[in-house]
């Protein structure tokens, strides 16, 4: 129904555009005098198209992306296309290292996506185990919630995709993708960043470890997307996803935000 709105809107810009409005710019811009004819007509040719972009294409982005995240309680063994050996073996693993499992959840977005949650009482971590049923490998995250908005996401087996790093990447939401460690190594890892970043920032740990806690963090991180794409030029987004293949393999596997500016610039 929204796409059809949508296409509904699109055609009756464009209408309105080339029968009228088009016209009282071209009108004005030449009134100018001061502006080439030439570049008057460009301009007038390629407004719509930026428009087109930056409005409706917006508006389509914005719609994949509910502003409520809907997540409920699931049994993960009842689901089928499901990797229950890798879930058992991030499961054992993780508990072995201090971590508790308070969940498995379904996040329902514009694809089914399966979670296992745990949180570690002492150091004050979220742990997911999630997959796509059917479509991607299983993967682990390690994240931790800071004041002032911040958050650390460390992820294996895992990697971050063009469009989400062009469009829905957070100036405070902070992904590093580590290929292949083990759960211990990932944790490790991420304390280590996780006091790095608190001390260079002056940022205090969020201690709150409760499923309550897990759903407003998913929540205010849906919310902060939805804010980043909103405020993102969709045409400049298109150009970072082309450009996207060119990073290097370090480049491709993190997302520091503010991070690295305001360290420097505190110290």
């Amino acid at each position: 129904m929204k796409k059809t709105i949508t296409q509904i809107s699109a055609f009756s810009f464009w209408f309105i555009y080339n029968a009228f409005v088009g016209k009282l710019i071209l009108h004005y811009l030449l009134n100018l005098e001061f502006i080439p004819a030439s570049i008057c007509y460009i301009f007038i040719i390629v407004l719509p198209f930026i428009l087109f972009f930056e409005i409706f294409v917006k508006i389509l982005l914005l719609s994949t992306i509910s502003s409520k995240l809907k997540i409920v309680p699931v049994q993960l063994e009842s689901l089928s296309q499901i990797d229950i050996k890798t879930f058992k073996y991030y499961t054992n693993t993780l508990e072995s290292l201090g971590f508790t499992k308070i969940s498995d959840l379904e996040l329902s977005e514009s694809s089914l996506t399966v979670a296992r949650i745990f949180s570690h009482p002492k150091h004050f971590c979220f742990a997911e185990v999630i997959q796509t049923p059917g479509r991607s490998a299983v993967f682990c995250a390690i994240g931790s919630a800071l004041e002032k908005e911040w958050s650390v996401s460390f992820r294996d087996n895992s990697f971050i995709h063009a469009i989400v790093y062009a469009f829905l990447r957070r100036p405070k939401g902070i992904i590093v993708v580590k290929q292949g460690v083990t759960p211990e190594e990932l944790l490790r890892s991420h304390l280590k960043f996780r006091q790095k970043i608190m001390r260079d920032l002056n940022l205090q740990l969020l201690p709150d470890i409760s499923i309550e806690a897990y759903f407003d963090q998913s929540q205010r991180a849906r919310i902060g997307q939805r804010k980043a794409l909103w405020r993102k030029s969709v045409i400049i987004g298109l150009l970072e996803m082309g450009l996207f293949n060119f990073k290097s393999e370090v480049q491709k596997s993190e997302w520091l935000g503010d991070y690295a500016r305001l360290a420097v610039k505190k110290g």
